[in-house]
């Protein structure tokens, strides 16, 4: 690593509207389901706060939104390293997978809009290459690896090349089109609050492991969207769960499903590009080139730490802030699905340049 890279710890208590500035992470709280996890993940999860990585580079997007890879590559690695505490890249991602793993990478090509055949929509590929090629290096067969989303269509339109076929890295969606019925989802019915869904065979079935890979938005109905808002691109019937912001029963409950909370071993968010209002849609003019990512083994404190980002840019663009409608993350901690409190989470920020 570069001796000249800023590395920001702060690790005392401010008021949330300073999060931004601040640290955080604490014992994600959740009971991890199964014998999925490696069992030095474990480990993680008794520290008292929950660890969150938010490295940024001011260069890794030009203005045209075209994506620096070789920098975008330095920034995840970098990240990866300073989340699992080892000493090398190799030793940071087998923490958390195995060469016996199949793992899935969940990302979020929702709402498209203006970023269609520009080059705004290199960072979907960008992330998902770098994550690709660190895993790679550190033993995982590509053929192992499943890039997915919702559909078909939203991955071809975010530059993705359908592949399904097994013995190479497939890229595929849980069904065809973005507003065609239907779905491949697994057999098993999970109960949601009140109501019950189905989740993707791609990770109910085909998967071992998975890496949420959510951008980080405003949203209509959620108000944010991020790690815990992505799974509804994971179920079956995600429109049955938009009442009161999302969370009546939504998106935490969501997160508490076994197959779900039990695969789900890391979070990279997607904070390139963001929307900074409006939403889930992207539109150019409500779009930020923050040029950054969060990472983190807690979904909760990752969105928490985003949402601060959010709401930073809010301020400075004279914008109602958001923080005071967002209660998925409070819920989500009430639930054990991690930290939302700044006083539980140590965000370390690094800024390479």
């Amino acid at each position: 690593m570069k001796s000249d890279h800023k590395k920001i710890i702060v690790n005392n208590s401010l008021t949330r509207r300073n999060f931004i500035k601040q640290t955080a992470i604490g014992t994600a709280g959740f009971a991890l389901a199964g014998n999925v996890y490696p069992k030095k993940l474990f480990s993680d999860y008794s520290l008292k706060k929950s660890k969150v990585i938010l490295i940024r580079h001011s260069k890794v997007l030009d203005e045209s939104g075209k994506i620096q890879q070789p920098l975008l590559q330095e920034m995840l690695d970098r990240a990866i390293i300073e989340l699992s505490g080892k000493n090398t890249l190799i030793e940071a991602w087998q923490s958390y997978f195995s060469p016996q793993d199949v793992i899935g990478i969940k990302i979020n090509t929702l709402g498209l809009g203006d970023l269609v055949d520009t080059d705004f929509i290199m960072h979907f590929t960008g992330l998902s290459t770098a994550i690709v090629s660190g895993l790679e290096k550190a033993g995982m067969d590509k053929s192992k690896i499943i890039i997915w989303d919702r559909s078909d269509e939203e991955l071809a339109n975010a530059g993705f090349n359908i592949q399904k076929e097994q013995g190479a890295l497939r890229i595929m969606g849980n069904k065809s089109e973005r507003r065609g019925s239907g779905g491949n989802f697994g057999n098993t019915t999970y109960p949601v609050g009140d109501k019950s869904t189905r989740v993707s065979a791609i990770l109910d079935e085909m998967c071992t492991a998975l890496i949420n890979v959510p951008v980080l938005k405003t949203h209509g109905n959620a108000i944010l969207t991020n790690c815990l808002k992505n799974h509804y691109g994971s179920i079956s019937n995600p429109r049955d769960f938009h009442d009161n912001y999302c969370t009546n029963p939504g998106i935490p409950e969501v997160n508490t499903i076994p197959v779900i909370r039990s695969k789900q071993r890391l979070n990279i968010s997607d904070a390139l590009l963001t929307l900074y209002d409006g939403g889930p849609r992207w539109r150019k003019h409500q779009m930020w080139h923050y040029g950054g990512l969060i990472v983190g083994t807690d979904p909760v404190a990752v969105d928490a730490v985003g949402l601060q980002i959010i709401d930073e840019k809010r301020k400075s663009e004279n914008l109602q802030l958001i923080e005071p409608r967002v209660n998925q993350l409070i819920l989500a901690e009430k639930l054990d699905l991690g930290n939302s409190r700044t006083e539980n989470i140590e965000l370390i920020k690094i800024d390479l340049g």
